[in-house]
């Protein structure tokens, strides 16, 4: 999942396309509103085969605070990726880890036994 925010300066989407074109247009699918907004990238650079995808959205194709998208990113008519994003302003949020909280250390005695 890709998280943007509402800024309307260049944003940055970073993916792994099925070839390498040299422009993509971009529909945007609000899942609250079912609505869509066609964009066109502003530059495509592939390193290592992931692209970064540089998109301007402001008017009427700026993101909404706390809302999902489904992204489709399109070469002509071929789709190239298809993925989820969400719209969020905040910066200083909890990272999801895998492990955290899973194992507990039981401490609650030493182990001791007792060998008769």
């Amino acid at each position: 999942m890709h998280v943007l925010t509402t800024s309307t300066s260049p944003q940055t989407l970073n993916a792994i396309l099925r070839s390498s074109p040299s422009s993509v247009d971009i529909v945007l699918y609000d899942k609250s509103e079912r609505t869509s907004a066609t964009i066109s990238a502003n530059s495509i650079t592939t390193t290592n085969g992931v692209s970064e995808i540089s998109i301007t959205l402001s008017g009427s194709n700026q993101l909404k605070e706390g809302r999902f998208y489904s992204i489709t990113i399109k070469d002509g008519s071929d789709v190239e990726y298809k993925g989820l994003v969400f719209c969020t302003d905040q910066t200083d949020y909890n990272k999801y880890e895998v492990g955290k909280d899973d194992y507990v250390i039981e401490d609650s005695h030493d182990n001791d036994f007792i060998i008769i």
